[in-house]
């Protein structure tokens, strides 16, 4: 055991250069891009086509009012769209104000400015309002259909950081506040703000969640404990845990998501229940009459081969998820596992001299007593009536798979937030009046330059174009058909019969060649041999969209357009695609976790049979978490992937401490009842006691307002304490339904040698 001193120079140089890490080095960042491998099929696309084309990330701001087309709003208005444009973080802003027109000339066409500010004395509201509305592009992205709301689209350069989405954000509010238009802003969406409000609840729950976590441990130590100097080295500890393991985080250089913001109420959680069965060991120590620091030793001596089998096999449920193919989640396991063994450091190394130098009193009984008399009521009827238990289990099991059957592998940013939080309702607005926020771009490559400087090519590309853009999820579709058609419409006197592509190649061409606006270049590439076609989504979820990929995909299957090469690329497959990463992660991090664990437990155990029998109670609380989901309608996304490795962890380690209390009084003798009895006796109250500690932690993230964090912690809450209860339930009768089965076969062999001595003797 390390000197007092030393280890208390050691927790105070620890916390301090955690700190100094943390401080200086952690960044919160939630991007959209951090979850996705960087060699998969939509990121090299995305990649690919970004050479070519801008970025197609928004941020959406909606004003409404009686006096949108007056003189002053108008002039308002150009003064914030003017004011965004030098922000250096944004590429393009459009509004009514700086958008392309096309118009007929005395000879030919030009590219005007759609409202243009300079001529506003010019002309009237009305008049204005009337040439938005019959403009090409403008209705739907810039105003609303029936003229009731006017927007400001604002475009990004390329971006790889939350905080540099909310900056884009803020700069929009502090323009509209410098026009005197913020009473009118009555919506802002769009991916850019997603992003923002993602990475601000997290923040948010992160600076409240934790704290309290914290504090409800500490609580919930008082009462169990009910000594000032355990809590305050339960503190310690779990300081000495939660800090380091961020300056991990930030000294490996990944940042701070979403997914990670789990892990500090979870590893404060996961110390408190590690300090609690060294306490438990601790009281037995005491009521045995030692004395400092025989009592630490012989706590430490009882606890320790289970503890650390405890930390492997929790370490391994984190482990597991750094298989799986999603960046963020496989950080988390990494950490996860990091800070689970700092745990076994801390409590096992750090804690034990505190507690040699400042634990001196007596230990109130109460909390320990009470969960005591509980965890023995559970085990003394599962014991009586083992049978009956393990067939109760299985009927519940049969008759709760059509729940699982339930379960829905979908991840919906936008219900990550109450229908009454800001974006929701911005967001439900913008696709009311003008059109879906989610992106996607079907892309088409000619085999060579100019291959799309051709009618018929053009004509097939419309036909296209025609077809999804009359698909129910999709609000709006925008080619270099539609630029041309409307060339070609100015063109010819704004005559409605040539609204259509030209008639022939070289008509195309001279209306390319005198085109000298900005909408084309973002739609055709310089050599003309590479387009898009921008659809606008009015779905969220990455389901919906995958089933929009998937009719376009099967579409140009059945009707490819001739001599073209399509692909989908944008936000909207980007996120789609990472439905099947949470699948592919979710089966192979459980199958990890599964494989490690029973490893372990073998292992310790030195019986397969004994490995299988302490993890069936802990499998079956995972079924009852898909249970919970699927009869609440909670869907497998980024937060609730998590849970299959990260409970089954957990779990087992109250089981290892019981079966190896019973297997070590197995071994001295006593009979398999007894052992099972004792153990349970002895075990049980800090084994239940942990569980109400884990239990009410988890329970606490219930009181976040982003779903995500209120999704893990009912679904951690609900799975620890249905293991709890099957731990102490389906475990002791397994163990007496496997000793009566034994029994069975050590009788019958015995019979059987007695017959062949009788038969020899013959």
């Amino acid at each position: 055991m390390l000197p007092w001193r030393l280890t208390v120079a050691l927790i105070v140089a620890i916390n301090l250069v955690s700190i100094v890490l943390v401080v200086r080095y952690i960044h919160f960042n939630n991007a959209p891009e951090l979850y996705f491998p960087a060699d998969s099929p939509a990121v090299l696309m995305e990649q690919s086509i970004r050479k070519e084309f801008p970025n197609d990330e928004m941020l959406i701001g909606v004003f409404a009012g009686p006096d949108l087309f007056s003189t002053e709003f108008l002039t308002a208005l150009d003064r914030v769209s003017k004011q965004l444009q030098q922000h250096k973080l944004i590429d393009r802003v459009f509004t009514v104000t700086n958008a392309d027109h096309i118009a007929a000339t005395e000879d030919g066409f030009a590219v005007e400015t759609l409202i243009d500010p300079k001529t506003l004395a010019q002309t009237t509201p009305e008049s204005r309002r009337a040439r938005v509305l019959s403009d090409r592009f403008a209705p739907g992205l810039l105003v609303a259909q029936d003229g009731s709301a006017l927007a400001i689209a604002v475009r990004p350069v390329l971006l790889k950081e939350s905080r540099q989405r909310e900056a884009i954000k803020h700069e929009l509010y502090r323009a509209v506040n410098a026009a005197g238009l913020d009473k009118r802003l009555v919506a802002v969406a769009g991916t850019v703000a997603l992003d923002s409000a993602s990475l601000l609840s997290m923040l948010v729950d992160s600076a409240v969640l934790v704290p309290l976590t914290m504090a409800i441990g500490l609580a919930l130590l008082v009462w169990v404990v009910g000594r000032p100097a355990p809590v305050i080295i339960g503190a310690v500890a779990m300081a000495t845990v939660v800090l380091p393991t961020l300056g991990f985080l930030a000294a490996i250089g990944q940042p701070f998501t979403l997914v990670m913001a789990m892990v500090p109420p979870l590893l404060a959680a996961y110390t408190i229940a590690t300090l609690l069965h060294l306490y438990a060991a601790l009281m037995r120590a005491r009521q045995a009459q030692l004395r400092r620091p025989e009592r630490v030793i012989r706590a430490l001596h009882d606890v320790h081969k289970a503890a650390l089998f405890n930390v492997l096999t929790t370490g391994a449920g984190m482990a597991s998820l750094i298989f799986t193919p999603i960046p963020p989640i496989q950080i988390f396991g990494l950490v996860g596992a990091a800070g689970t063994a700092l745990v076994y450091l801390v409590v096992f190394h750090l804690v034990p001299p505190l507690l040699v130098k400042w634990d001196t009193g007596r230990w109130p009984q109460r909390g320990f007593r009470g969960t005591s008399k509980v965890a023995f009521k559970f085990v003394r009827f599962s014991m009586r009536h083992a049978g009956l238990t393990v067939a109760a289990c299985v009927l519940a099991i049969v008759v709760a798979i059509p729940l699982v059957a339930k379960v829905e592998v979908e991840t919906d940013l936008i219900k990550f937030f109450p229908d009454n939080h800001w974006l929701s309702r911005s967001t439900h607005f913008v696709e009311d009046n003008l059109s879906g926020v989610i992106n996607i771009e079907v892309v088409f490559d000619g085999p060579d330059r100019d291959a799309l400087k051709h009618v018929e090519t053009l004509r097939a590309l419309q036909t296209f174009q025609k077809w999804v853009a009359a698909q129910a999820h999709v609000d709006r579709a925008v080619s270099m058909m539609d630029v041309i058609e409307e060339m070609n419409w100015a063109f010819h006197g704004e005559d409605a019969q040539y609204r259509a592509l030209p008639k022939n190649d070289k008509l195309l061409s001279q209306l390319l060649l005198v085109y000298d606006g900005r909408d084309l270049e973002e739609l055709v590439n310089r050599e003309y041999q590479r387009t898009r076609i921008t659809l606008s989504l009015n779905v969220h979820g990455a389901s919906a969209i995958g089933q929009v990929i998937d009719n376009i995909r099967e579409h140009l299957k059945e009707h490819p357009v001739p001599g073209l090469k399509a692909d989908i690329s944008g936000n909207g497959r980007l996120f789609a695609d990472q439905q099947d990463l949470l699948v592919i992660g979710q089966v192979t991090s459980f199958g990890w976790a599964f494989a490690q664990i029973f490893l372990l437990l073998m292992l310790l155990f030195r019986s397969p049979t004994a490995a299988v029998i302490c993890l069936i109670p802990n499998l079956a609380p995972l079924f009852f978490i898909f249970v919970i989901m699927g009869a609440s309608g909670i869907p497998l996304d980024m937060a609730t992937s998590l849970i299959a490795g990260v409970v089954l962890g957990i779990t087992v380690d109250d089981t290892i401490h019981l079966f190896h209390g019973y297997q070590h009084r197995l071994q001295h003798g006593a009979s398999p009842t007894f052992a099972l009895a004792r153990s349970f006796e002895a075990s049980g109250r800090a084994v239940l006691a942990v569980s109400l500690v884990l239990v009410s932690q988890f329970a606490l993230l219930l009181g976040s307002k982003f779903q995500p964090t209120a999704d893990f912690g009912l679904l951690a809450a609900t799975g620890l304490l249905s293991g709890q209860i099957l731990e102490l339930l389906l475990l002791p009768a397994l163990i007496v339904l496997w000793h009566k089965r034994q029994d069975r076969r050590s009788k019958k062999a015995l019979r059987a040698a007695l017959a062949r001595r009788r038969q020899k003797a013959r």
